[in-house]
């Protein structure tokens, strides 16, 4: 069976996420327009959708067979990851070597296997304005040396990844990356809803005057429910010159780390010097991160502050991951 007939048969999928092998796009283009498409369902929809295969290609724990992929192993006490949907399961989909040879080719037009990736470490560059080679190249070996990057996490072409200040748009080619649990969206509501008990009980002013770190401290958890994932961005202010044209030391270049929620908003966010970061990497990456001061010291991302769309003093609904006025965030 070709290509074409391959996916025109796929009667599971909806027209808009069958892949079209005679559409006039690039393989690239149009892997990123299913992606946007998916990424625009509401969360829980994102658990019913055929094209679960496209998106996680990478191995799970399913009747009790383990199988490795890199560095990573999951468990059978693991539940499957959200975009595991019915058909796939019913399918036995594991790992991409589970697809037919026709999806296979598929994936391999359009997703390059390192952007299948899950490891734990993702590094990102989003500048290449001149000269910023030898700086990219001097931050990574420190994350290298100290962080224990390896290369196929390190994310870096000017065509792909040349986001500016945009580093989000990165999950519009790895939405993998925003995975969450199935309870995600009840555990978040549950801290936030404690967080709003414990004010109470503790007297304090609810209007925003208690600062950022108290607003980090008081609803601690809540933001730890809603991240998923970190990320390390080597943005212009990481790779670029200095304030005032001079050329900064490697050891002076600042990383931007962000932790994001589900759907790519910046729960917490903070910068450090390449080789503290690279030190703290291991640290950072866990879930033991809850009283560390590499988590309470960081800065709270423009959606979760007090005001934000996802910050206390926010009316709340059922739609939390809608699209935010804000555009400030690092």
């Amino acid at each position: 069976m070709s290509i074409t007939e391959l996916t025109k048969s796929t009667d599971n999928m909806g027209p808009k996420e069958k892949w079209d092998a005679d559409s006039a796009l690039s393989p690239d283009e149009q892997m990123r327009q299913i992606f946007a498409r998916f990424l625009a369902l509401p969360l829980p929809e994102r658990q019913v959708r055929y094209l679960a295969y496209l998106l996680h290609t990478t191995s799970t724990e399913m009747g009790g067979l383990s199988v490795e992929c890199g560095s990573n192993q999951t468990y059978a006490n693991e539940a499957p990851p959200q975009v595991y949907t019915q058909q796939v399961m019913d399918r036995r989909v594991f790992w991409s070597g589970s697809l037919s040879q026709a999806e296979q080719d598929i994936l391999a037009l359009a997703r390059p296997y390192e952007e299948r990736n899950l490891g734990e470490f993702r590094l990102l560059r989003t500048y290449y304005g001149s000269g910023s080679d030898g700086a990219f190249e001097a931050v990574v070996k420190i994350c290298e040396v100290y962080g224990g990057i390896r290369p196929e996490c390190v994310f870096s072409d000017a065509a792909r990844y040349g986001y500016g200040e945009d580093w989000q748009r990165l999950f519009g080619r790895m939405p993998q990356l925003l995975e969450c649990d199935a309870g995600y969206e009840e555990e978040r509501a549950a801290k936030f809803a404690e967080a709003q008990e414990k004010e109470g009980e503790d007297g304090c002013e609810y209007d925003g005057s208690l600062g950022e770190l108290s607003l980090g401290a008081l609803f601690n958890r809540y933001h730890l429910a809603s991240k998923v994932g970190v990320l390390y961005v080597l943005d212009e202010e990481t790779l670029g010159e200095g304030e005032d044209g001079s050329e900064l030391s490697h050891d002076d270049r600042e990383i931007l780390v962000v932790w994001y929620d589900a759907y790519g908003k910046t729960a917490r966010w903070r910068r450090g010097r390449a080789d503290n970061i690279s030190n703290e990497m291991a640290l950072i990456n866990t879930a033991s991160i809850d009283d560390h001061p590499v988590w309470m010291e960081a800065e709270i991302g423009e959606d979760y502050d007090w005001d934000g769309p996802l910050g206390p003093l926010a009316p709340r609904s059922t739609e939390e991951g809608g699209e935010s006025d804000n555009d400030g965030d690092p």
